[in-house]
């Protein structure tokens, strides 16, 4: 269950290792705890944490979410990867926001100011 609080949480836009750690700091759960509440194994989620693994697929960050009590949106891999599938479905929408995001054409004002402030942060 995703508490009231996980819900005005921004998602993060640290890397995977960096955002667990993170959220498991925050509940102050154990590697062992999260094991058993993801039914992974804790040397497992110290790689993990670690970064000496590479991301898990989307139904690991779910139940890893799910245990720290977050959406798995949370996770940047996790939105980035659902970004990368609608692309993949939809060639237009890739080329559309390539002109956009990559070329310099003119942007509408709210899309533009949200990738000028995703650049000076990023």
């Amino acid at each position: 269950m995703i508490s009231d609080a996980s819900k005005d949480m921004p998602n993060s836009t640290r890397i995977f290792p960096e955002t667990l750690r993170e959220l498991m700091a925050l509940r102050k759960i154990s590697y062992r705890r999260l094991a058993t509440r993801t039914k992974l194994s804790a040397g497992y989620l110290n790689h993990l944490a670690c970064g000496t693994r590479p991301v898990p697929a989307d139904q690991v960050i779910k139940a890893i979410a799910r245990a720290l009590r977050v959406k798995p949106e949370h996770f940047f891999e996790y939105r980035q990867r659902g970004l990368q599938r609608e692309l993949y479905r939809s060639p237009e929408l890739a080329d559309k926001l390539y002109d956009f995001v990559v070329s310099d054409k003119p942007l509408p004002r709210d899309l533009k100011a949200a990738i000028e402030a995703a650049r000076r942060t990023g």
